[in-house]
């Protein structure tokens, strides 16, 4: 290949100098062994210096890797900000997953500010330090989900780094899976769910300052009747369904259903797949609450709940009077908990919106016929091994008829 002005062959097909514009002096291109080509600087004008320092930096790359070390240098933040690139250049696409966001959460907040200036290749130095600095940043131990998560992320990094060279396997540090075991995840007991909801729906009744935050409420317990009568995620598996996702079905012995088709996740060639959630409320009941939720969409208010249904309307179901969706409605729920004095569960931790699933997760698994575990994780679109999990502790509960009465005291 052609030499440009003011490049010079050093070495063939391993080493060349040149110069870039604005600069008088000399910067190296070396090849590397895994065959892309590193830049660094000479630091000098003269031609025959910047040979001879040239063909030292090259040797040097080559006795890196004969000793297994990395041949280029890069800083870890340079890097990091790379593979967030490439996780956002998945967003909207299927090939999306949800966790991403956390990852680039963990990348921008902690490990950029902790590792960012470091040299990959002694990134490994400071490696032990860093659960400390995650735990002084969030005021407390982190659980050792969200270590987990944080150590899924910097494997990420690593791997491109030494995939690019700019690390070896020798100098990346071994990820420590520490922090504190997650707590059992707060829940409503069945005694309370009647005077909460009761309670719930006099407090999204009260008047607001803001329109706008009267109907955020009012849609919050709607929003929570659905959730502890489904098990679906709150969140974006909840505010994706749409008005064509609702149908009314029949039950083997003639009952009717309404019947929710959640987005399960898209198939690499964006192919939707979806799995069926039955709203586990009486027929009656659960009509009655669909439809209020329509009644205060001024859109659809005309439409009769059959037409609606029926009419496969590509609009999403939770939405206020003017059909947009809040971003979140943690805040408000957060408020009616506090108002209540029932922010903190009986297991020590804060009550969320996750919470209703929860919830909905250990009434049918204690209630007197309780649903398979089989059953119920189609039914939240789980796995029987994450029911197992975080329900197992009540298996002697579900169980208690058949445990019950053996022996004399």
């Amino acid at each position: 290949m052609a030499l440009k002005k003011d490049e010079y062959t050093v070495l063939p097909n391993k080493a060349r100098l040149y110069k870039q514009s604005g600069s008088t002096r000399f910067y190296v291109a070396i090849k590397l062994d895994n065959g892309k080509w590193e830049r660094k600087a000479t630091g000098t004008d003269d031609l025959e210096e910047a040979r001879e320092r040239a063909t030292g930096l090259y040797w040097e790359a080559k006795a890196l890797a004969a000793h297994n070390l990395p041949q280029a240098s890069r800083t870890f933040g340079s890097v990091a900000k790379s593979v967030v690139d490439e996780l956002e250049a998945k967003r909207d696409t299927p090939q999306w997953k949800q966790t991403y966001q956390h990852y680039i959460g963990a990348i921008h907040r902690y490990q950029i500010p902790y590792f960012g200036r470091y040299k990959l290749d002694n990134v490994g130095d400071h490696y032990l330090g860093y659960n400390d600095f995650v735990a002084e940043q969030i005021g407390r131990t982190p659980s050792a989900s969200t270590m987990n998560t944080h150590n899924a992320a910097l494997k990420l990094i690593f791997d491109k780094a030494i995939r690019l060279g700019y690390m070896t396997t020798l100098n990346s540090p071994k990820l420590i899976h520490a922090g504190t075991q997650s707590q059992r995840r707060a829940t409503f007991e069945l005694s309370e769910f009647k005077s909460l909801i009761n309670a719930l729906k006099l407090w999204c009744n009260t008047p607001t300052h803001r329109q706008y935050d009267t109907e955020i409420r009012k849609l919050l317990y709607e929003y929570v009747l659905f959730l502890s009568n489904t098990g679906i995620r709150h969140g974006e598996e909840a505010m994706r369904i749409r008005w064509h996702n609702v149908s009314i079905k029949e039950s083997l012995s003639g009952e009717k259903l309404v019947v929710l088709s959640v987005l399960k996740k898209k198939g690499r060639k964006g192919t939707a797949q979806y799995r069926d959630v039955v709203v586990r409320e009486r027929y009656g009941n659960a009509m009655a609450v669909i439809t209020r939720i329509k009644d205060s969409q001024n859109a659809l208010k005309a439409i009769p709940i059959e037409d609606l249904i029926r009419g496969r309307y590509d609009l999403p179901l939770f939405a206020i009077s003017d059909g947009t969706q809040p971003k979140r409605m943690d805040g408000t729920f957060k408020k009616f908990l506090t108002d209540m004095n029932m922010l903190v569960g009986s297991e020590g931790t804060h009550r969320t919106r996750y919470s209703w699933r929860h919830y909905y997760a250990t009434t049918e698994l204690t209630r007197k016929d309780p649903i398979s575990i089989a059953l119920l994780a189609k039914q939240m679109g789980t796995s029987i091994k994450m029911i197992e999990q975080h329900y197992g502790h009540l298996d002697v509960v579900k169980h208690g008829d058949a445990l019950r009465g053996r022996t004399d005291w």
